[in-house]
């Protein structure tokens, strides 16, 4: 019987780690970057970016669209080379791939004769915005209609969602299903907590790279959550979501802007649905706001110079 001999090379620890380390060094080499050339106060989210084209988005701290930039506020590099800038665009149209908003809708009694305008606003806010977002409706309900729906320490009263969704007709009929539905209590910052919950859940399952947009609509106080806005302020602090939140015809104790600012979001007063509608628009155009770069690179030769 032939016994066969197995000869082991041993390879050296630097080779290997050589070796295996390769495929992250090309993934390094020829990798776009766009920076701030300036303003290290703001912060550049890149939405979406090929070998020509890139879109980004500025927030201030406040949680705000930076608008009115120009070429010369941005630098590309690919490697040592450092990109032409072509032409310099500011859109609301964007993909909306890298967004992700969750609306919390005040549909209690006193909103009986202003609902259904804030939902047809909504509809106009989420047709406006890019392919590809990924949105939440949540409302109060006084019947556990689905089993998804949340209970509060109330009987008969209930937090609806419509669970996260990039199908916006789906957020355009739940909405609209509460066109009539009024509950006599207002649990919103119950509402508001399950939302955070949706955002945490959805993000644990993997979709966690999105900004994440919490807008509260409101006429009045929260008169039924079993949670304060002390509490509720703790968690809304160390979440990645900037929240902004509407007082329709009312402002009654200034709670809901400490609330926002904590998020590094805002807070506005709406005193009628003119103001409204002109309120919604502005968020819709600074949450989708970006700029369009389209850019070259100095050409290579055959030899890799240029």
């Amino acid at each position: 019987m032939k016994i066969r001999l197995i000869r082991v090379i041993r390879v050296p620890f630097f080779l290997a780690i050589l070796v295996a380390a390769t495929p992250l060094f090309a993934q390094l080499k020829n990798k776009i970057e766009v920076k701030l050339a300036t303003s290290a106060k703001y912060t550049l989210n890149v939405s979406q970016i090929n070998a020509d084209t890139a879109y980004v988005r500025v927030l201030s701290k406040q949680g705000h669209a930076v608008r009115k930039l120009d070429a010369d506020d941005f630098v590309i590099t690919k490697d040592e080379d450092t990109a032409n800038i072509i032409s310099f665009t500011e859109t609301t149209t964007s993909s909306a791939k890298d967004l992700a908003i969750t609306f919390v809708l005040d549909n209690s009694g006193s909103m009986f004769h202003s609902y259904d305008s804030l939902s047809k606003y909504l509809d106009t806010f989420i047709d406006s915005l890019g392919e590809g977002l990924t949105g939440n409706a949540i409302a109060f309900d006084n019947l556990e209609r689905k089993r998804t729906y949340d209970g509060t320490n109330r009987e008969s009263l209930f937090i609806a969602s419509s669970e996260f969704t990039a199908d916006k007709n789906t957020l355009k009929d739940f909405w609209h299903s509460y066109d009539s539905i009024r509950t006599e209590l207002t649990p919103l910052y119950e509402a508001t907590l399950k939302g955070l919950e949706r955002i945490i859940d959805r993000r644990r399952a993997g979709d966690s790279l999105r900004r994440e947009v919490m807008i509260v609509v409101t006429d009045g106080g929260d008169n039924a959550s079993s949670i304060n806005i002390e509490k509720l302020s703790k968690l809304v602090s160390v979440m990645p979501v900037t929240l902004f939140t509407v007082n329709y015809n009312s402002d009654p104790d200034g709670r809901l802007l400490w609330l926002a600012k904590k998020t590094h979001g805002d807070h506005y007063v709406a005193n009628n649905l003119h103001e409204l509608s002109e309120t919604l628009d502005y968020l819709r155009k600074d949450i989708a706001n970006s700029y369009k770069i389209v850019f070259n690179f100095p050409f290579r030769g055959a030899s890799g110079t240029h």
